[in-house]
């Protein structure tokens, strides 16, 4: 049996792995469309010499049950727990101070939140909170330290379905794991195995773009970028970002059915930002282990910087949901001048040198957003298409299979769920 794998992250590395697993498989096919392994889960080590700044996943989230643990371990990745203290940085009549996240004006927000979410968790169409006026500090703290904020969803609570996020399973409690060459060299590293250990039946062409799909219950032919060329198998898994598939960027033939091009408008990739700059002082005011929250004006949300205690050197700055969409707007020099004028008034002796990084998932034609959420799309509270997004496109349609982290029910806009889902779809095919 020959199989086609489209995308080469986590998704599409653990299909391959899997289905490289039993002798059946002849070949597996992996194309992708950048230059290497990783997808979202990339890791740039060039910007700041010494630093691996990750600009997808941050780390090993829930490590007692994530595959990435014993990946990490056994390609002798070393791996840091993370420091979780959190700060609001308030400006008090022209003096900063830090503030604990749970003041009672803070907590009131984020307690109102929580009403509202565990009202709408029963409804299957119903947004999580609405849209506040945001014109205290109050409420923009409130929203971006709630457990339903931006930065958890990459999205709005006034934007994606409460419900969604109800089936998601609990963590591990265990505290998260940093990866000091980066989460996105792990997953790299994870890929670069598969032609060593399957050599002959494992072929892979990066820098190749899908245009079109043509399934049917004989096999699946697949048509390749701009050369024209094309290639037939007995199945196919896609696993590129739902993002690009909404966006017509892959073409089916025949069309997909109403479950999946409905599917595809429900799940959306939220925003997120991050970047990074490397410091010349040491400044007192920013502990490596804590996590500031620092509030913007104009475009207005919310910061979230920290130093890792084992890269102090470099100050790491993220911002999600509709700030970071309107930060991915803006040129790149621009953002980093209005990180750089906000932290530099918070906080004291803060000053950079040489070294910079910075994401953009939102411009990226191979990502088009960050992590995935189900949208709010209209109807009535009772309306089950929507969350019924992710479970519908997971189902296999004849020999054409899709999987990511967008079709995970449990721990969705996570490393893990790629991984699972990749797992699961190579075992659908396999059966």
């Amino acid at each position: 049996m020959k199989v086609a794998i489209v995308g080469g992250g986590l998704a599409g590395i653990a299909a391959a792995h899997t289905l490289l697993g039993d002798a059946g498989v002849s070949e597996v096919h992996l194309l992708e469309a950048a230059g290497g392994y990783g997808g979202r889960a990339s890791t740039d080590s060039t910007s700041i010499p010494g630093f691996a700044f990750d600009k997808g996943a941050q780390y090993i989230q829930d490590p007692t049950t994530n595959p990435l643990t014993d990946i990490a371990k056994d390609l002798r990745f070393e791996t840091v727990k993370e420091e979780d203290l959190y700060e609001l940085r308030v400006d008090e009549d022209g003096v900063w101070a830090d503030v604990d996240t749970d003041t009672p004006e803070v907590q009131a927000v984020v307690d109102a939140i929580q009403r509202s979410y565990d009202a709408a968790k029963s409804q299957p169409n119903v947004v999580v909170a609405a849209k506040p006026r945001f014109d205290t500090q109050a409420e923009m703290f409130g929203h971006a330290t709630s457990p339903y904020g931006p930065f958890t969803e990459s999205a709005e609570t006034w934007q994606y379905l409460a419900a969604d996020r109800a089936r998601e399973a609990a963590g591990d409690g265990a505290e998260n794991l940093f990866v000091k060459r980066g989460v996105g060299t792990l997953v790299a590293a994870y890929g670069q195995l598969l032609p060593t250990l399957y050599e002959g039946r494992y072929k892979t062409r990066f820098g190749t773009r899908v245009t079109s799909i043509a399934h049917g219950d004989s096999g699946v032919t697949l048509t390749l970028g701009t050369s024209g060329g094309s290639l037939a198998v007995d199945a196919c898994i896609v696993t590129v970002p739902v993002s690009v598939l909404g966006s017509g960027a892959i073409s089916f033939e025949p069309a997909l059915p109403a479950a999946y091009t409905n599917a595809l408008k429900a799940l959306r990739l939220g925003s997120y930002k991050k970047l990074a700059l490397k410091l010349r002082t040491d400044p007192e005011d920013i502990v490596p282990g804590t996590n500031y929250y620092l509030i913007e004006t104009e475009p207005e949300g919310v910061w979230q910087c920290y130093r890792l205690p084992h890269a102090p050197d470099v100050l790491v700055a993220h911002a999600a949901g509709d700030f970071a969409a309107a930060l991915d707007a803006m040129e790149d020099k621009d953002v980093f001048s209005l990180f750089k004028a906000n932290v530099q008034s918070a906080f004291d002796a803060v000053y950079f040198t040489n070294g910079k990084a910075i994401t953009n998932w939102s411009k990226n034609p191979n990502a088009q957003g960050a992590y995935s959420y189900t949208a709010f799309i209209g109807g009535g509270p009772s309306e089950p298409g929507p969350l019924k997004a992710r479970s519908d496109l997971g189902v296999p349609l004849g020999k054409l299979h899709f999987a990511g982290e967008a079709t995970n029910l449990k721990c969705y806009g996570t490393l893990q769920a790629a991984y699972f889902e990749g797992v699961r779809a190579a075992k659908a095919v396999l059966a």
